[in-house]
């Protein structure tokens, strides 16, 4: 894969991956073409249900070199947030590189290394194929909505629908609801719904930790838990630095004291023990399950009795309700899954498919699959800012594929892969996507696919800063256009 050989790219998906990669590419000269399935760009923040938008600050999720307007407010709703990766993909001439409503139904590897692909015209019907010689594939990670199945589910005679599909409160006004799951599209929506629902129960196998956007709403958690500092106190990542060894080593006492010390503050402020809301993991190894930065009213619902919580699973579905695993009957018209989205692979090479575990697929640096050459992977590494890790990536790639630097050898590649797999399998909790998970370890990623483009991971002015002012997009300003100052 050497720099003179790739000149055109397909590139899958038009969310924040797919135009940042399109974006990055285009502005080294490659001649790239995206195809996008809908009808706008954004990706996940072209849909959503009522109230949908994101859970951090808007500074934290921003392109780094294309700041989020001022008239936005720090946290921006769904519809701010289409609109801001709209005007990003005009601005940056990626939008007419788009073809939308344009699905990808197949790719093939030719012999000498392009993919042909073929795309169906949605508006049309009509096939084509279109051969490149380099195909990011940027589809993220979350596709189609997922809803469990339960015995008796066809004799319900209300209505059931996934969080994606709550256009409002007139779905829910005047009826008895149900919200199943504890994440955070269902709690914005029991949030919601609350407030105009006869009575709405939630129910939840497990409670996760909230992650208050303001520790006891006076310090931005942000300041804390984005630094490298704190970094230190996670479980230990796969390469530790030599201050993270020493702390773990030598002070383990510190380590499970600063997190008890944590999970303290966080019961206090969402009241979790009135609301039955404590966690059974230790919040440590819970943030790298399930994160989510709650509304404010959601725990204080959970506390004045406008959402009952149930801590337990449905076993079957009845003409008027539902039947929990301890036998309780609960009557509802309406039942709301916040239950998650698929991943679909069925575009995908077989080889791809076949490396499919049951935590999902392992790449190398999370973007390389060892056997799919002139292929990568852009969006499947999830972090707490992922639209900052899919740009950097994307220069990781630009890097590449002008020949700054080589891959390892396949050998090489499948080792570092076992190895990760290794120590994420070591301690994180066994969920499907366990594959794609880096949480708050994503200055860790972030350095690693910096120094392989050989780009000086520290963007701080001096050694104080680096280690205890924290990290956001705007760090990363220069990388994206092309200068290293350093």
């Amino acid at each position: 894969m050497r720099k003179t050989t790739i000149k055109t790219i397909g590139i899958l998906g038009a969310g924040i991956s797919g135009i940042g990669a399109a974006r990055l590419l285009s502005q080294e000269g490659f001649d790239c073409e995206v195809f996008e399935q809908g009808e706008r760009v954004g990706g996940v923040w072209t849909a959503g249900y009522h109230t949908f938008g994101l859970q951090t600050p808007k500074s934290l999720y921003e392109i780094p070199d294309y700041p989020m307007p001022d008239s936005y407010p720090r946290v921006p709703s769904g519809e701010e947030l289409q609109a801001y990766f709209e005007n990003y993909a005009r601005d940056t001439g990626v939008y007419d590189k788009i073809r939308f409503k344009t699905a990808v139904d197949r790719l093939e590897q030719q012999q000498d290394g392009r993919w042909t692909l073929q795309v169906t015209d949605k508006a049309t019907g009509k096939s084509m194929w279109k051969t490149f010689d380099f195909v990011v594939v940027a589809s993220g990670l979350y596709f189609d909505p997922y809803i469990p199945e339960f015995p008796g589910q066809e004799k319900f005679k209300g209505r059931i629908m996934h969080s994606q599909d709550y256009a409002g409160p007139a779905l829910v006004t005047g009826r008895k609801a149900v919200v199943v799951g504890f994440g955070k599209s269902a709690l914005d929506v029991a949030g919601e719904a609350a407030k105009f629902a006869k009575k709405l129960d939630l129910i939840y196998r497990k409670a996760h930790w909230p992650v208050p956007m303001d520790i006891l709403d006076i310090l931005d958690t942000r300041r804390i838990c984005l630094t490298r500092f704190f970094s230190g106190f996670l479980p230990l990542y796969q390469r530790p630095d030599r201050w993270s060894r020493l702390l773990h080593n030598g002070f383990p006492w510190l380590v499970s004291g600063f997190w008890r010390f944590f999970e303290g503050l966080v019961k206090f402020q969402f009241s979790l023990k009135v609301c039955d809301t404590v966690p059974d993991e230790r919040m440590e190894i819970d943030i790298f399950n399930l994160d989510f930065v709650p509304r404010r009213e959601v725990y204080a619902l959970m506390r004045e009795g406008g959402i009952n919580n149930r801590r337990a699973t449905i076993k079957a579905f009845t003409e008027d309700g539902v039947i929990l695993e301890n036998g309780e009957h609960l009557e509802c018209d309406v039942v709301i899954f916040g239950t998650g989205y698929k991943p679909r692979y069925d575009f995908l090479p077989d080889v791809f498919k076949t490396a499919l575990e049951d935590d999902g697929v392992y790449l190398y640096r999370h973007i390389v699959h060892p056997k799919l050459s002139n292929m990568a992977f852009i969006g499947r590494a999830a972090t707490f800012s992922n639209s900052l890790t899919s740009h950097l990536a994307a220069v990781w790639l630009v890097n590449l594929l002008k020949g700054k630097f080589q891959l390892p050898d396949h050998a090489a590649m499948l080792a570092e892969i076992d190895a990760i797999k290794a120590w994420k399998r070591s301690f994180m909790p066994a969920i499907s996507s366990r594959a794609t998970v880096i949480k708050l370890h994503m200055w860790n990623y972030h350095d690693e696919l910096l120094r392989d483009a050989g780009i000086d991971p520290q963007r701080k002015k001096n050694w104080l800063l680096e280690w205890f002012s924290h990290y956001r997009p705007a760090d990363y300003r220069e990388v994206l256009a092309g200068i290293d100052p350093s």
